[in-house]
């Protein structure tokens, strides 16, 4: 990054001996970042070295501005180790009259009056795997961080700090983390949501969502105003795929964790059992005491049934929540909760 203000003199000069006059568009350069360096501990990232939104100063930190954008998500935890380098391409642009602060991504950018030397501003991201091939990144500019309840400090999570004070950076060891555990609604701590929490454990079939909940577990999920329960309510008779379609169906499922065989299903003749469940959302956000003693899964007066008879088919999970029946509910927080 230390070469950027002399790229863009060279560039400079060379426009006015062409034009008689500088352009404003700058030459782009690609950057290459070991692995390694892609994490919120990074020296540069924790004490908050970038300027700017959009376009930053030359002495911004290029993985601090890609968390910025959203290119990569700030957490502590190192990339997979798949992952040989990210390979950065940057747009190098003149000083400009200021730069502003924003906070995306849970990364907050710091004010600066007028530059000297350039800018930047990234155009492209993309990892490189140790294998070979390569991964497009794609950024996120419009998310604005709101500050959500936790088990850690909000002044240890985020703080802001003036350009004159990043020689303190270290000392202070203060900087976004990865936060796991959250307060549910009724002010309980829960689990962050995350699809590895949901998401089946491997081949034995005890450890599959869908065997959970069958044993008297049942899955509470929250949006960040609502409550929702995902739970077993019993079996339904279907109808069998017969002869050799019957065969290939169950192949493939026997290589998916979500497959009908997780749920106890069972063939009689023509006909087969399998299990369903039932989504609803909770009228009231009740505390876990309360719940259990009213009982689990919750009486149909404490609920508002969504779906039932849902086949676990029906049920899909994503990085960011679940599809039920075709509609997506964005989620934040998950327990799994049973009367044992």
């Amino acid at each position: 990054m230390q070469e950027l203000v002399k790229l863009w003199k060279e560039f400079e000069a060379s426009q006015a001996d062409k034009n008689g006059e500088s352009s404003s568009n700058g030459p782009t350069l690609e950057i290459r970042i070991p692995a390694e360096h892609v994490t919120a501990t990074n020296r540069q990232v924790r004490g908050g070295q970038l300027w700017g939104t959009d376009i930053y100063t030359d002495d911004s930190d290029l993985v601090a501005v890609l968390m910025h954008t959203g290119y990569c998500r700030p957490t502590a935890s190192p990339p997979p180790p798949a992952i040989h380098e990210l390979r950065a391409t940057i747009r190098v642009l003149p000083p400009q009259d200021c730069y502003t602060s924003e906070q995306r991504n849970n990364v907050r950018s710091r004010a600066w009056g007028a530059g000297s030397g350039c800018s930047y501003r990234v155009e492209r991201c993309c990892i490189v795997k140790k294998g070979g091939g390569t991964i497009d990144l794609e950024p996120c500019l419009t998310h604005s961080s709101t500050v959500e309840p936790t088990l850690a400090p909000v002044a240890v999570e985020r703080t802001m700090t003036t350009r004159a004070a990043a020689s303190n950076a270290l000392r202070q060891q203060r900087f976004v983390r990865e936060v796991t555990i959250q307060y549910n609604l009724c002010n309980e701590p829960w689990i962050k949501y995350s699809i590895s929490i949901v998401a089946d454990k491997g081949l034995k079939k005890p450890l599959y969502t869908s065997a959970r909940l069958k044993k008297g577990e049942v899955l509470y999920l929250e949006t960040h105003s609502c409550r929702y329960e995902l739970c077993f309510t019993g079996e339904k008779m279907v109808k069998a795929v017969a002869g050799s379609q019957s065969h290939d169906s169950d192949t493939d499922k026997s290589q998916n964790h979500h497959s009908n065989s997780a749920n106890g299903e069972k063939n009689e003749g023509d006909n087969a059992m399998i299990d369903v469940f039932r989504w609803s959302r909770c009228k009231k956000p009740l505390a876990q005491k309360v719940m259990r003693s009213v009982g689990i899964p919750l009486p149909l007066e404490h609920v508002e049934v969504i779906e039932e008879n849902l086949d676990w088919e029906d049920v899909q999970w994503s990085q960011t929540g679940v599809w039920i029946a075709g509609k997506e509910y964005t989620l934040a927080r998950v327990h799994f909760l049973s009367l044992n």
